[in-house]
């Protein structure tokens, strides 16, 4: 019986295997193509944060083409950007 519950609980378990990469292009939901300009782990000082208890979050820098111009400094969370290309 747990079995089939288990299998199903992983289904969402490859997108979490994605490797995002500097320098590489994405199909982003929000942006359409974006390519990933930097990836780093950790702030040591913010002004505001939503997952205060979480500690190595990845942050993603991108840049996206909108309304025609380059806007180079986007940035999501791993998560949130991981959410947007899937």
């Amino acid at each position: 019986m747990s079995g089939n519950m288990d299998d199903s609980d992983d289904l969402p378990g490859p997108k979490s295997d994605l490797a995002i990469e500097r320098g590489e292009s994405y199909d982003h939901a929000e942006h359409g193509q974006v390519k990933v300009t930097g990836i780093w782990k950790g702030v040591e000082q913010v002004d505001k944060a939503r997952h205060t208890n979480e500690k190595n979050v990845f942050i993603v820098r991108y840049s996206a083409e909108i309304n025609g111009e380059q806007v180079d400094e986007l940035t999501d969370t791993l998560d949130e950007f991981l959410q947007a290309i899937s």
